[in-house]
This record gives C-alpha cells, structure tokens and sequence, in this order.
C-alpha cells in the first residue's frame, strides 16, 4: 500500500503548484502535490502501521528502511493536515531517531504550539532530552505531560522518578515509582524503591544526627 501512496504522488505532479519539500538520502526533493487528491485516512493508516513496526523491530538495518518510509508518509499528512499536532510529534521522533536534532526540536516546537497541553508531544520531547543527558529539560516536558493527561503513564512516571533520583531528591524519586509501581509492578522496580528508602533513611539520620561544638 505504501507504494501505491508513493506512486500516486508522482501521477499528481503537474495537478498544482503547491511544492512539497522533503529530504531523502542527503538529496532535497521539490514535488508539486494537490493534497486534496490524497487519502489522508489511507496514509495515516499507513503510517501508523510503519510506526508500530518499527518500534517491534530490533533489525537496525529495517528500522532505517522505516524511518525513511515514515518520513515520507508523516511529512504528507503534515502537508495535508497542518493543525494536527499527531504528526508533527511523529516527525519530531522520526527525526530524534535520525539524530537530526534541529529538525526533531522544530517539529516538537510545532507540535506544542498546535496544542500547548497535548500530553504525547510533552513525554516525546522529554524523551528527545532525556537520551541526550539534558535532564533538566527533560524533566520540564515530563511534567508537563504528566500534568496534563499523562498522570498514569507509566513511563512518564518512571522517567521522571529516575531524573529525580539523578539528582539526589530520593523522597520525589520515591513518589513517583511508587505511582509507576501501582501501574506495572517489577522486582527491580520494587527492589529501587526499598533501596531509595533506605538511602533516605540513612540521609535523614545523618541530617539528624545530634551536632557538638568543639
């Protein structure tokens, strides 16, 4: 099917003047395209299956195949659709995954501009940030996906108790895998959180601990 969005594409040429601009193997490509002639629900429906196969895959070699087949189907529907906050957040991951930094933060920007509390674009930045040790900034996203919609997502809060334990705020840290724990419970999760609370413990004795003048 993907073929055939890509073969109709080319049929369509010389229907408009609008250009469509995408990048694909180094090389800028210019297609003039009339989206009104395209199947947005065929394409999205598409896409979406490229996506859900490419996060089963652990063959790095097919997950590139993916990312270049997902680029082409995401920036499509962005054209077709621009107010959808879905794809320009789809585009942000496609391109975080090509370490193509500029163009993942700009579509994430985009993203959140559409809609300012969408919880997946939020968790989808802070995912950007997290990879890249910028925890701060992750922590910011997670947040603000976890404050708006993401409160029982289970990633969203491991990862912000994790950040939170980065920094040594073991009580934050606590709160949040406890939160994690009720959704999916693990030995090493269970295992983390009885380690933090005794490290807490511990730190609270020694803040505790009576002081002697000399």
């Amino acid at each position: 099917m993907r073929f055939k969005n890509v073969f109709l594409i080319f049929f369509i040429l010389f229907f408009s003047s609008t250009a469509f601009g995408i990048q694909k193997g180094g090389v800028e490509y210019s297609i003039p395209i009339e989206y009104s002639l395209l199947n947005e629900k065929q394409i999205n429906a598409d896409a979406e299956q490229l996506y859900s196969k490419f996060n089963s895959s652990s063959d790095e070699k097919q997950k590139q195949i993916l990312l270049e087949q997902m680029l082409w189907d995401y920036s499509i529907l962005g054209e077709i659709d621009n107010e959808n906050p879905l794809y320009f957040t789809r585009l942000g991951i496609i391109y975080d995954k090509m370490k193509k930094d500029r163009y993942a933060k700009s579509n994430f920007f985009r993203s959140q501009n559409l809609i300012p509390e969408y919880p997946y674009s939020a968790f989808s930045f802070g995912n950007f940030y997290y990879d890249r040790k910028e925890y701060r900034k992750a922590l910011k996203e997670y947040l603000k996906a976890y404050n708006t919609g993401y409160s029982n997502h289970y990633d969203t809060l491991f990862k912000i108790g994790t950040i939170y334990k980065i920094y040594g705020d073991f009580s934050e840290a606590i709160k949040f895998y406890k939160r994690a724990s009720i959704i999916k419970n693990t030995p090493e999760l269970s295992s983390e959180i009885v380690k933090l609370e005794d490290l807490l413990q511990n730190n609270s004795l020694y803040n505790q601990r009576p002081r002697y003048n000399k």
